[in-house]
């Protein structure tokens, strides 16, 4: 039996002596003080506001990046203002092309509204992946999100882009009437 201790107390004596000290020390529960309480609640309010926050800027950039594909009630008013004053000008003698006026502007209005959606939805998607691309803390649907955000923006980039310069579909043409310019 001396032998065993003889063993034990010579592999204690091999460690530094902080080690033997927090090997002979039971393992205590930590104190639980009121400072140490509020700190961490305030690094866990902290951690879940940068996470709401950066789960509501997904949300937003998805959203305007559908919108831009679908339209809003913003490019509808606009694009209806439009009509009326091409209709007005129409009616007027305001001169101009009629065909312009009653469908061109409007049609390149809701291009319009509708790319500035677009473009918002892939900036606050792009900054926001930007900035949780490398926090480990950021949870993996803010970042898909966000994503789904930036790639729908992108493509009503495209489609506002392609609707305002009349890529999709020539603007109308009044025929010549006939026997004129002929």
């Amino acid at each position: 039996m001396t032998s065993d201790n003889t063993m034990t107390t010579e592999t204690t004596d091999t460690k530094p002596e902080g080690e033997q000290e927090e090997a002979s020390a039971p393992a205590q529960p930590p104190e639980s003080s009121p400072e140490k309480t509020a700190d961490e609640g305030a690094a866990a309010a902290t951690a879940s506001a940068g996470g709401f926050g950066a789960g509501a800027a997904a949300a937003v950039s998805a959203g305007l990046g559908l919108a831009s594909l679908t339209g809003t009630s913003l490019s509808d008013m606009l694009r209806s203002r439009e009509e009326i004053v091409g209709q007005i000008e129409a009616v007027t003698g305001g001169g101009g092309d009629q065909v312009e006026a009653l469908y061109g502007a409007p049609w390149q209005t809701a291009a319009l509204v509708n790319g500035i959606f677009a473009l918002v939805a892939v900036l606050v998607g792009g900054v926001l992946l930007a900035a949780r691309a490398r926090r480990a803390d950021t949870q993996p649907w803010v970042k898909a999100v966000a994503l789904g955000g930036v790639v729908l923006g992108g493509i009503g980039l495209l489609v506002a882009g392609g609707m305002y310069l009349d890529l999709f579909a020539s603007q109308p043409a009044i025929p010549a009437a006939p026997g004129i310019g002929g």
